[in-house]
């Protein structure tokens, strides 16, 4: 059995997954939750998510068990991540994709939820070998952590967009009971062949300067403060002093996706977000708020997204 430990100043709390399979975590402005599930043999489902504006620490015992690799998406939140034994993984920014070899180690994760934090990460255990195939349909990286050839895997990179969108799936699914159950089976399975493919890449190495990443830091916030009515692409570039190819290169590197693509998925986390905290906004207001013309547009485009409508996530979140 594996100890798990919340913290936050002088606030802590254990937990066992064994015993349930969600905790909840609550300590001044800090409310978090992390939930393992059990999804196919040998394949678990973790779902995490934290208040923005906030700071807390997950440390996981090493346990005893032998042949396991975790593979994650950090949507949200920077922070440390620290395997005992290896090199401390820094992030500074949304959307990391990271893979440990959790083997008889400590694990300790520093989280700075700024923005909050939200993570979808599955957990890989030799047992899945024999639903996944045979040896040689894996990534070398993965085959040799499940068969015990590797246990100092700590790796962490910038998180593709088919990974992030199918994370943002299994953060929430639309479906409950039995179909529930097989929507989660099928976007996990998706998940794994896209992390699966991600880790047998070997990207080219990273050619963005120090001054290069502030600017484009400084792009992604000039897109998060207006979302109604951003800067288009050559006007965005203009503003940090950089080229727009240059640009949308660098978001290619350090965000998994486009510009473009950046902006469309941060208008509906905004939209989903604010469903969720119950606004009393008209679903046309929400949408021209969030730079849609059109409500039909905003309504496709969220359905798209989420696999449901924004009207049905409001009757969902309403009292009863």
């Amino acid at each position: 059995m594996e100890d798990w430990l919340f913290s936050s100043g002088d606030c802590s709390r254990p937990h066992q997954f064994e015993n349930a399979e969600r905790l909840r975590f609550r300590h001044g402005s800090t409310h978090a939750y992390l939930e393992e599930t059990p999804v196919l043999p040998g394949i678990w489902l973790y779902r995490g998510e934290a208040t923005a504006n906030c700071q807390f620490q997950i440390e996981v015992g090493g346990g005893d068990r032998q042949g396991r690799v975790i593979m994650g998406g950090l949507l949200s939140s920077r922070g440390m991540l620290n395997l005992e034994g290896c090199d401390d993984m820094v992030w500074r920014d949304d959307g990391r994709f990271y893979a440990l070899s959790p083997i008889e180690r400590h694990c300790r994760y520093d989280i700075d939820a700024e923005r909050g934090w939200r993570l979808v990460a599955l957990r890989v255990e030799a047992e899945a070998m024999d639903l996944l195939g045979a040896d040689d349909r894996l990534p070398d990286i993965v085959n040799d952590v499940l068969t015990v050839r590797r246990d100092n895997l700590a790796d962490m990179g910038t998180l593709p967009g088919g990974i992030r969108r199918l994370s943002q799936s299994l953060l929430r699914t639309p479906f409950e009971g039995r179909v529930g159950k097989l929507f989660m089976q099928s976007k996990v399975l998706e998940l794994l062949a896209y992390q699966f493919q991600h880790l047998g890449e070997r990207p080219a190495p990273k050619t963005l300067s120090a001054i290069e990443l502030t600017r484009i830091r400084m792009s992604r916030d000039m897109l998060l403060a207006n979302l109604r009515d951003p800067p288009d692409l050559e006007a965005l570039a203009s503003a940090v002093g950089l080229s727009s190819k240059k640009l949308n290169r660098g978001f290619r590197d350090l965000y998994g996706t486009t510009v473009f693509a950046y902006l469309h998925d941060a208008r509906l986390d905004a939209a989903r977000a604010a469903l969720e905290a119950g606004t009393p906004l008209p679903l046309k207001q929400l949408a021209w708020e969030l730079g849609y013309g059109q409500v039909s547009n905003f309504v496709t485009a969220f359905r798209r997204r989420f696999g449901v409508t924004p009207g049905s996530l409001r009757d969902a979140k309403a009292p009863a």
